[in-house]
């Protein structure tokens, strides 16, 4: 099987604004078919309001997968047919992210073949924001309605687009310890995450200001809020206590989440996030925001906790965790993420795709 993956969310080079998601199943696929080929469609102007670097258009190699970066100053209105001659015996093509949605249906008006489009949050924002009503809306709808087969990041984006499945991320079964240990004195909280608003980090902040008990919270990552959170830090004379870091390399990830307890972000909108996985693989209690990708596979007091994105509700379960039970809970959410080692979810993904062939 050949496969096209289509998207702009995927990395040529280190770069923390551009989540590996999409690499990941990239990844995945490559162990498992003969040939996988990525599109990276980029509308420039696009790109320089999401602040990623805008990277020249041609061939590129990234862990032995061949890129092709593809720069427009329209968004996604033409395509060279010599370029698209280049797929004609592919099997597959599946797109990732609104633009890569709409450039995939514009290949496929040439190529004809199988297209299955993963929704996000990003393409639950075209639909329903009026800033796009002008042209991407219309454009989104059309390339969705034109595909095979639509599967979604997380069960809210699969009922909203009537999805056929839904595709959530997976973890290595390497990376999932048996046991963790809780040996902390004070109790340890860990976010690895970009430093924008609607990841919410500043109400824990607020929320660990009133706690009555010690602790320790280390932030990692970069981003437009980092200042504003170093404020807030120091207004509320937690600086002794809470600590911005850089953002780190990904095989640094599994140290800093192993010398830590408690993994917390109170997101919104957020399809499906990486990290939540990755904490859990390591036996942490993972404390994320209700309505997104976590819902349905954390259930409170059981294998984590669920918070509404306001310090009310933050400082709420906080509170518990003086008296829960760290050990049950860490065991229970290394059972749940079990459930999403790479092999499982890589075969329910196949079944899917097969019905489409």
């Amino acid at each position: 099987m050949k496969i096209l993956i289509v998207s702009d969310l995927y990395p040529l080079i280190a770069d923390s604004t551009i989540p590996s998601v999409v690499e990941e199943f990239a990844l995945a696929f490559k162990k498992r078919v003969e040939k996988v080929v990525i599109i990276r469609p980029n509308f420039l102007l696009n790109t320089f309001i999401r602040k990623h670097k805008i990277i020249k258009s041609g061939e590129y190699l990234r862990n032995g997968i061949k890129i092709y970066n593809r720069n427009f100053i329209l968004p996604f209105i033409f395509e060279d047919e010599d370029f698209i001659s280049n797929f004609k015996d592919f099997d597959l093509i599946i797109s990732h992210m609104p633009s890569g949605h709409i450039y995939a249906d514009l290949l496929n008006k040439r190529l004809n073949l199988p297209h299955i489009a993963i929704v996000h949050q990003s393409d639950f924002e075209v639909i329903t924001s009026f800033k796009y009503c002008l042209y991407f809306k219309k454009r989104l709808k059309k390339a969705l309605y034109n595909c095979s087969s639509l599967g979604a990041r997380n069960k809210f984006l699969a009922e909203y687009f009537n999805c056929d499945f839904i595709l959530p991320s997976f973890v290595y079964e390497k990376n999932i310890i048996k046991t963790k240990i809780f040996k902390n004195k004070k109790i340890k909280f860990i976010t690895l995450s970009k430093l924008i608003k609607r990841k919410n980090i500043n109400l824990v902040i607020e929320a660990l200001k009133s706690v009555d008990f010690d602790f320790e919270y280390d932030i990692y990552g970069e981003g437009r809020q980092k200042n504003e959170l170093q404020n807030l830090i120091l207004k509320l004379n937690l600086q002794d206590k809470i600590k911005i870091h850089n953002f780190i390399n990904h095989n640094e990830i599994y140290e800093k989440l192993d010398e830590s307890d408690i993994f917390i972000l109170p997101s919104i909108k957020e399809s499906f996030g990486v990290a939540f996985f990755e904490a859990m693989s390591r036996g942490l209690i993972v404390i994320a925001g209700v309505d997104t990708g976590m819902d349905g596979i954390i259930r409170n007091d059981e294998n984590g906790y669920l918070v509404e994105p306001d310090v009310k509700s933050v400082f709420k379960v906080l509170s518990k965790l003086k008296e829960i039970d760290f050990e049950d809970i860490s065991r229970k959410t290394i059972e749940t993420i079990r459930n999403f080692e790479e092999g499982k979810i890589m075969t329910k993904y196949f079944e899917n795709i097969k019905k489409n062939l």
